[in-house]
């Protein structure tokens, strides 16, 4: 049996399972591809075994990873667009701060459960995300006054997602951020 390090059992486990997700972050960040569980437990400090007490699955392991890593996603996106001045500058604070994002590791878990076999409720899951993540964008659209935000929006996330390639590539930051100046910078 394991030695608890907490006070009580419940904040035992809920050490562990933060040491299983901060794993699972560096993993992917490290790796660019999900991570076995056993890499994950050895990178958390557990028994191998250990692990499936908490996770059944790599899947299972990576849509946790994805709910812990989404509001974070959220909050820092909607921040930036809701911290600018006007709707052109919350529209590039939407896309660099995207960037910074990927750059910075939090687009690996998306990466990585897209790599795994399709799961209908997965999809879904990540289709809603997407959504909701892509709300900020279409109200700062809709500020500049574009009647048709939607479309706007997929093609500004179009941009993004090459900006975001670029940085995988090894593309420095603020050149990618310059050119989001160039490509969004007039919108209005």
């Amino acid at each position: 049996m394991p030695r608890i390090k907490a006070s009580s059992v419940v904040e035992h486990r809920a050490q562990q399972e933060e040491a299983i997700l901060n794993a699972t972050f560096d993993l992917l960040h490290e790796l660019g591809a999900p991570p076995t569980l056993a890499q994950v437990a050895g990178r958390a400090g557990m028994a191998r075994t250990s692990i499936y007490q908490y996770f059944k699955s790599p899947t299972e392991l990576l849509q946790a990873a994805a709910r812990e890593v989404y509001p974070r996603w959220f909050a820092r996106v909607s921040g930036a667009v809701d911290e600018a001045a006007t709707p052109t500058e919350a529209v590039l604070a939407y896309a660099t701060t995207c960037i910074d994002l990927v750059a910075e590791g939090g687009h690996a878990v998306g990466t990585a459960l897209a790599s795994i076999t399709p799961d209908p409720d997965l999809d879904e899951q990540a289709e809603q995300m997407h959504a909701s993540a892509r709300q900020p964008l279409v109200d700062a659209l809709q500020r500049l006054g574009i009647t048709e935000p939607e479309p706007i929006a997929d093609l500004v996330t179009a941009v993004i997602h090459a900006a975001g390639q670029m940085v995988e590539q090894g593309i420095e930051r603020q050149k990618v951020h310059s050119h989001l100046r160039t490509m969004l910078g007039h919108l209005g």
